[in-house]
């Protein structure tokens, strides 16, 4: 049925109404509103706006502003339009191929194994011993293939997207704290031993950073706030919410750790750090070299040298 809105001195003959606009519904609804605001009669018919002859250079003139005015509106948040150049091979490709190649040395989680011995989560060796190193090695060890595939296959798209958005360098530097973090708060909480591996933790501080950076900036409403972290929250239930071999408290811990640095990520400027590549090449060699400190630690009894 053809809408309408009648004002004085409006044609009375149909065929006097002629088209000045097309589009959906909602975009000839917003052209509408800019004929109310100038006072110009209008009708609307299926996928085309009508006004008065008289009328017709005005209301293009003005809808044609309207257009200009707001092209490409509104902006989304930059840090998800930004993509941040990555040389090939991709940072994130090289990575997770690192732990490929070091479950290939490692093999599976055998207790008699020195990887699995010195490197993972223990946390008597950890609270009471001092053995912080133990909470960044554990990163790099997995129970199984299955334990390594679904963390370099689903932790490797998340990570690659986390590398696109705020530089790969940032992305790998930020990954590897908050994951130590989050392996942290695990074990802190817990009142008995745990003794746990794997690079999941951080693929939930990835999705918990991509929660805190969608948090609105300045006083809006809690809905939004809600909706940012509902979403996280809903991706963490999705991906890690079954298995035997899941730790859901390394990956709620890494999650929960996440948000906060996302928040600090964008509020900061920090990703706009990831298109200074020496930057990001410096913080991603940074990554390696904590990674091969820690293995030196765990393997020479926290001795260096």
């Amino acid at each position: 049925m053809p809408h309408s809105r009648t004002i004085p001195q409006a044609p009375e003959s149909d065929n006097d109404w002629i088209p000045v606009a097309q589009g959906s519904p909602e975009e000839l609804a917003g052209y509408a509103l800019v004929l109310d605001a100038m006072g110009i009669a209008w009708r609307q018919e299926n996928d085309h706006l009508l006004v008065p002859p008289a009328e017709a250079e005005t209301a293009r003139h003005h809808i044609l502003a309207y257009q200009e005015e707001n092209r490409d509106w509104p902006p989304p948040p930059a840090w998800i339009t930004r993509e941040h150049d990555q040389t090939p091979p991709p940072p994130t490709l090289f990575m997770m191929g690192l732990l490929v190649l070091l479950y290939l040395v490692t093999g599976p989680w055998e207790a008699a194994s020195p990887w699995f011995r010195y490197g993972a989560i223990d946390s008597t060796a950890i609270l009471r011993h001092g053995e912080w190193w133990r909470l960044v090695t554990a990163l790099t060890l997995h129970a199984n293939a299955n334990h390594l595939l679904g963390n370099v296959v689903i932790g490797g798209f998340l990570v690659h997207l986390l590398c696109r958005t705020i530089g790969y360098g940032t992305a790998w530097l930020l990954l590897v704290l908050t994951g130590g973090l989050g392996n942290y708060v695990n074990i802190a909480l817990r009142s008995q031993e745990h003794h746990a591996v794997g690079f999941s933790t951080a693929v939930f501080a990835a999705i918990g950073i991509f929660s805190g950076m969608r948090l609105p900036e300045g006083k809006k409403s809690s809905a939004h706030i809600l909706v940012a972290l509902g979403a996280g929250a809903g991706l963490l239930a999705f991906l890690g919410s079954e298995g035997q071999q899941t730790d859901l408290g390394a990956h709620l811990f890494g999650f929960a750790c996440g948000i906060p640095v996302g928040l600090f990520t964008r509020i900061s400027g920090l990703a706009e750090k990831g298109a200074n590549q020496p930057l990001q090449r410096i913080l991603l060699l940074l990554v390696l070299v904590l990674l091969l400190l820690c293995w030196r630690l765990a393997l020479h009894g926290g001795q260096l040298f």
